[in-house]
């Protein structure tokens, strides 16, 4: 009976993720899809310029946010409520468990994969807190609040970095290509073949050395603070920086789907209000390419890649969870 019991609330967990991750993956396709109003809007705020179509869509990707957390803390509540956090992870479970149809339409978009990453990492500071011996995380305290500030400042220094490296990549890229059509000759004519090899070099260094600092800080953060500053410093640093990862992340992701889109919907011209903006080259579509050329890094890297802040510092954090709970705190010891 007790099995049965078990199992059955188990399943609810797992059905409550599930439910989640439907509900996340529907506001993302309402508010990044030129079907829906939110990206129409956004390619209509074309017509004064690209200033508003960017606030516009910074506007709609705040906006964006609110029903994906509710979904996501409504499925930690009640999941925690029938199996602690066991049920939190089942509820991950659950949201991953459309991943291979996802995957086989392509239909995998950041939104869906965030809120299985907060679930996953949520589960994971449950771990940590049990394994470091942590009975109680109080937010009043101050080991634990200052832990609390510098987690959530994290994701905007993560951001920061990637962002800067998709645009100092883009900037070698331009110089490149503006320096082959000044140099190599016909090749603005169409006679000449461009030096291919040189483009795909910068492409492939920028995102193997420009991802060194990010990923020095998602692995070095943990083992700085637990070390100097002990297991309760970093138990804030990891709610903080999962719980201002999660939204950035999904604003990020949005803001830039639905630029990415708005200018799609104005190259179309499908319908009537869509051939009031267009053809290509207008003043409108022109805006509509400033934003869509804001947005790429946003939906494509510094959204989707706080999944990379957000696990790996859970996992770390949990591996070395003893050690951190009987040698670390220095600081805290020496004063």
């Amino acid at each position: 009976m007790a099995i049965a019991l078990l199992l059955r609330q188990l399943f609810l967990c797992v059905s409550v993720g599930l439910w989640a991750g439907l509900i996340i993956g529907f506001v993302t396709e309402y508010y990044t899809s030129n079907a829906f109003s939110p990206v129409q809007d956004v390619a209509d705020s074309c017509r004064t310029g690209a200033a508003t179509n960017v606030i516009f869509g910074l506007a709609l990707g705040y906006k964006s946010v609110i029903i994906p957390i509710f979904a996501i803390a409504i499925s930690i509540f009640v999941s925690f409520s029938f199996a602690a956090m066991y049920g939190v992870a089942m509820a991950a479970l659950g949201m991953l468990s459309t991943i291979a149809t996802g995957l086989a339409i392509d239909a995998y978009g950041p939104g869906f994969a965030i809120g299985s990453a907060a679930l996953v990492s949520l589960a994971l500071f449950g771990a940590f807190v049990s394994r470091a011996g942590i009975s109680v995380v109080n937010v009043l305290s101050p080991k634990v609040f200052i832990g609390l500030i510098v987690g959530a400042m994290l994701p905007y220094w993560f951001s920061a970095m990637t962002m800067k490296s998709v645009g100092s990549a883009a900037l070698k890229m331009v110089e490149e290509v503006r320096r082959q059509f000044n140099t190599i000759p016909g090749l603005m004519e169409g006679t000449a073949k461009p030096d291919y090899a040189t483009c795909v070099k910068i492409s492939t260094d920028a995102s193997i050395k420009e991802m060194i600092p990010p990923g020095a800080l998602v692995m070095l953060t943990p083992l700085i603070v637990g070390t100097l500053f002990g297991v309760e410093t970093l138990s804030g640093v990891l709610a903080g920086s999962l719980v201002s990862g999660v939204q950035i992340a999904i604003s990020a992701s949005n803001t830039g789907g639905a630029w990415d889109n708005a200018k799609k919907y104005i190259e179309a011209g499908a319908s009537e209000h869509a051939r009031t903006l267009g053809p290509k080259g207008s003043d409108p579509h022109k805006a509509a390419v400033i934003g869509d050329t804001i947005g790429d890094p946003l939906k494509d890297t510094s959204g989707p890649s706080l999944n990379i802040l957000i696990k790996p510092m859970a996992v770390e954090s949990l591996v070395f969870a003893p050690f951190f709970a009987t040698h670390g705190g220095l600081l805290f010891k020496i004063f």
